[in-house]
């Protein structure tokens, strides 16, 4: 079978995705592994009631597919929703996908063909590294601060391949709160990149799947709302802030852009599904998506809170991390000498689960002394209980 497969299968594997994904299933560990919102504030009896009544009213439309572009009055939702945000679009500039991970496969498959090159965070988006390895791109790491992209090293870059006469298709960003490693990119620096992105004639791929989860600071505006000459391709997702199992996420671009995301769309699951679309757009029609912003909030600001202390209290002061202002993750440096799978391992048998860095590096070995630790979906107790595992084992 081997000799019959496409040569970008091999690119495909990624042993610490398929690690992570089989430690989500499991209930007896205490695990910072899934970057997943907690269950315990899904609002389940507004979505039942929602769901109770747009079957009895509109229960054929509701088994009904949709178009490709998604269903028209969810689109228009997006619109107000993303105007209220500080754009200017209309409904035909967006496109609504099965999850963001969808999304970010059909612009892959789009923009890249083999050896293309693309830059994107380091560490960065374990689903990115994976979406444009599938396609064969040439992925640049840029390192990143606590404020973000490290722009001076992105600038030399994109210097550097210009003087050869060579460029980058795009770059992939997650500027809120970025998995893994917890930084927002500050507003001078949004605006700089976009700058480069004129100047060296390249896409901005920003996935913002955590814009909504600030616990101290006011929103930043997306990058895009700067973006006066269609460099930015915006990506969102309620997954994050609201409930992830209806798997509704967006593309915000040109008219002549969600054309072509709905072109490679319709070869791949030709519509998203109807009900989940219905759904989110009474949700937000009724407030519900605005009232639980303000409801999940403090819950996970009381969890951050927690892992930072705990941090504090039962890491060694050869560990090194900085505490994030939102989203759900907390990036660690580990001392030298410890190797994070060999902590993971034993980390395991003591019923406490991480991801270890090596998932979110173009090289996976880069990611050895890292660790990336979930506070989202453990409750505060159970949070103390496992940090001081882990602090034990690392001592």
């Amino acid at each position: 079978m081997k000799n019959k497969l496409a040569g970008r299968v091999k690119e495909m594997e990624n042993k610490e995705l398929g690690d992570l994904m089989r430690i989500i299933g499991r209930d007896d560990l205490i695990s910072f592994a899934g970057g997943v919102p907690s269950s315990d504030v899904f609002p389940v009896a507004e979505l039942n009631k929602i769901t109770e009544d747009i079957l009895s009213q509109r229960g054929k439309e509701f088994y009904q597919y949709s178009s490709t572009e998604g269903n028209n009055l969810l689109r228009d939702f997006l619109t107000e929703y993303l105007t209220e945000r500080g754009l200017d679009i209309e409904r035909r500039q967006l496109i609504i996908t099965s999850g963001s991970q969808q999304a970010l496969d059909l612009l892959a498959k789009l923009f890249i063909n083999p050896g293309d090159k693309v830059v994107m965070e380091q560490p960065g988006y374990v689903g990115g590294i994976g979406a444009f390895k599938s396609y064969q791109a040439d992925i640049k790491g840029i390192p990143v601060q606590e404020d973000g992209l490290n722009v001076g090293l992105l600038r030399d870059y994109l210097e550097k391949l210009a003087a050869g006469g060579d460029s980058i298709k795009f770059l992939y960003i997650v500027p809120d709160y970025s998995n893994p490693s917890g930084a927002r990119l500050s507003a001078a620096k949004r605006q700089k990149i976009l700058s480069l992105a004129e100047k060296y004639d390249f896409y901005i791929l920003e996935d913002t799947p955590y814009s909504e989860l600030n616990y101290y600071d006011s929103r930043l505006d997306y990058i895009k709302t700067y973006d006066t000459e269609d460099r930015v391709i915006l990506l969102g997702t309620f997954s994050k802030f609201f409930v992830p199992g209806f798997r509704i996420a967006w593309v915000c671009g040109t008219e002549q852009v969600v054309k072509y995301v709905s072109r490679a769309k319709q070869n791949a699951d030709l519509a998203s599904a109807t009900p989940g679309q219905m759904i989110f757009y009474q949700a937000g029609k009724e407030g519900l998506l605005k009232k639980q912003r303000e409801k999940i909030a403090p819950v996970y600001r009381t969890r951050l809170e927690t892992m930072s202390r705990a941090l504090d209290r039962y890491f060694p002061d050869s560990a090194s991390w900085f505490k994030p202002q939102g989203g759900f993750f907390f990036w660690i440096e580990l001392p030298s000498g410890i190797n994070s799978r060999e902590l993971l391992n034993q980390a395991v048998e003591e019923k406490v689960a991480f991801v270890t860095g090596k998932a979110f590096f173009i090289d996976p070995e880069d990611g050895n002394q890292y660790i990336r630790l979930s506070f989202s979906d453990t409750k505060p107790e159970k949070i103390k209980q496992g940090i001081k595992i882990l602090g034990n084992l690392i001592s």
